[in-house]
């Protein structure tokens, strides 16, 4: 059983109590079946019907590959962070009790989607976290298929889960009685850190993958510009484990924004200093794709294709990241790079990139010409950047609106993939003439559901073009066991882990989406027959 049309995942029975809540397994429900969207029809078309195959492919989004240990992470500001407004939520994410275990999940999910018969897997961004060298290698080392290194400082883990870090506000798996153990119930998992920090070996994802950038993969924390003076703190042998004492009434945000380095001045640790955590800049991930080097000899390039998983010559000569791939004939894909490199976590696009795209639509109008996918990082919500607090030149920088105007121009558009939300929704965006888009959000693999999702392209009889939906969870075991070690039980580890996150609200969180935003069958009338019509 590999996607929900089989089974679906949930919050099962309590394993263990916590003061202030229960720990609870991961269980299996009936399958869900797929529904039918006919929001962009002027009737309902009736029946799903076979056709011609045209794409089968995958999408796989916000995999958050941490350096859990690295000295450039804020993982100490969230035990504050929460009760100040002043952060504004940029330190929300900053630890997860399961962030040892996500390389562990994307592997496990890897591993399923092979066996699904894809023809392409699309990644949109926030592939890392941290924008650092070892985590894309980390990264590259999943899709591609090669040795994979959990931990960085040469595998020996020492960092706030470790038994010897000595803070109890973290899941330390190997101290009983911890505070997440009394108070949420989450288990006690003696060598769980080691097995965690084992280096594994990846299958990789078979089948042709093509990558795009997210805003965790370009900005420390997903946050802040990359700097020379943060580079030197992600490499060094310090790490800190309090904010200054000296912060006064500041609003955090703006100073993770303006002065980051003073938010990492405070008291702290030595650690193992470590130059692969060196800090990225768009052509250094770029040229690791085209298998440069720059992350490692093993990294980039390789695999199942194609070369530069997406990126060109062209994107290391210009710096940019935004491309256009033709895997086959009759499908075009778009990839946008929506990312605001001055800082803030939300996106736009800039004039050149907004032109480029129209260039790109310009002149596909017929049956002829190759229906087109576009897909980014940021999702339309997220396509604002509206906090205020690093403000854009209007002028300069393209929204939502104007990115929804450009695609919605040309009837050849379809679908648009995103993820940035880490969680499940459809959204049908209607074209004036008829017809339109579904954008399509997937959920994250680091937070639950922990799913990725198939999408299976087809031309059905009478011009409809049929989009079917599918959610996948990866079929590691449901219960880990009480010592997991191999990746498939650590995989489990972490789905359960998630499903328990008392920060984020794990299953009981809505992540998840309605059923209308998972499996379901999106159709869109081709030859613009069509207009705004019910779901």
């Amino acid at each position: 059983m590999r996607t929900t049309w089989d089974r679906v995942l949930i919050a099962g029975d309590a394993v263990a109590a916590g003061t202030e809540t229960a720990y609870r397994a991961v269980s299996a429900a009936p399958g869900e079946a797929h529904g039918v969207r006919a929001d962009l029809c002027e009737t309902h078309p009736g029946g799903i019907e076979p056709g011609e195959p045209i794409l089968r492919l995958g999408h796989l989004t916000d995999l958050h590959l941490a350096d859990t240990q690295s000295p450039l992470r804020l993982d100490f500001a969230m035990q504050v962070g929460e009760r100040s407004p002043g952060w504004g939520g940029a330190v929300t994410y900053t630890f997860r009790p399961h962030e040892l275990l996500t390389a562990h999940a994307a592997d496990a999910m890897l591993r399923t989607l092979r066996g699904l018969g894809l023809d392409l897997c699309v990644v949109t961004g926030d592939s890392t976290d941290n924008a650092q060298a070892n985590e894309l290698a980390m990264f590259l080392a999943l899709m591609d298929g090669g040795d994979v290194a959990p931990v960085s400082a040469g595998g020996v883990y020492r960092g706030p889960q470790s038994a010897e870090w000595g803070d109890p506000w973290y899941w330390v798996p190997e101290v009983p009685g911890d505070r997440y153990q009394h108070r949420w119930g989450y288990p006690h998992v003696p060598g769980l850190p080691a097995a965690a920090a084992a280096p594994f070996r990846a299958a990789g994802a078979g089948v042709p993958w093509i990558g795009c950038l997210g805003n965790h993969d370009v900005l420390v924390g997903g946050t802040t510009a990359v700097s020379d003076e943060l580079d030197a703190i992600a490499v060094g042998g310090r790490k800190a484990v309090r904010l200054p004492a000296d912060l006064g009434d500041e609003r955090e945000l703006e100073l993770y924004l303006r002065d980051p380095v003073r938010l990492f001045s405070g008291p702290g640790v030595p650690v193992t200093a470590d130059p692969e955590r060196r800090l990225l800049r768009t052509r250094d991930i770029v040229r690791a794709h085209l298998g440069g080097g720059s992350v490692g000899t093993d990294a980039g390039g390789g695999g199942a294709g194609p070369a530069g998983h997406g990126y060109t010559d062209a994107n290391l000569r210009d710096g940019t990241a935004y491309y256009r791939y033709d895997p086959f004939p009759g499908v075009r894909v778009l990839v946008l790079d929506t990312n605001h490199r001055r800082g803030m976590w939300d996106g736009n696009v800039d004039r050149v990139q907004l032109e480029w795209l129209a260039d790109e639509l310009r002149g596909l109008r017929g049956d002829d010409d190759p229906l087109v996918v576009i897909a980014s990082h940021h999702a339309t919500p997220s396509l604002g950047n509206g906090y205020g607090v690093c403000p854009d030149d209007d002028a300069a920088v393209a929204f939502a609106g104007e990115l929804l105007e450009v695609a919605l121009g040309c009837p050849n558009v379809v679908l648009w993939l995103n993820g940035h939300h880490h969680a499940n929704r459809v959204v049908a965006h209607h074209r004036p003439s008829g017809g339109g888009l579904f954008e399509v959000t997937t959920a994250s693999m680091v937070d639950w559901p922990t799913q990725a999702r198939v999408i299976e392209l087809v031309r059905q009889p009478g011009g409809m073009l049929r989009m079917t939906s599918t959610i996948v969870d990866h079929d590691a075991p449901l219960d880990p066991g009480p010592r997991p070690r191999t990746p498939g039980e650590l995989a489990s580890l972490h789905r359960q882990l998630a499903a328990n996150d008392v920060w984020r609200g794990g299953a009981r969180q809505g992540l998840t989406g309605t059923p209308p935003d998972r499996n379901v069958h999106l159709l869109v009338p081709l030859g613009g027959r069509a207009r705004r019509g019910p779901l």
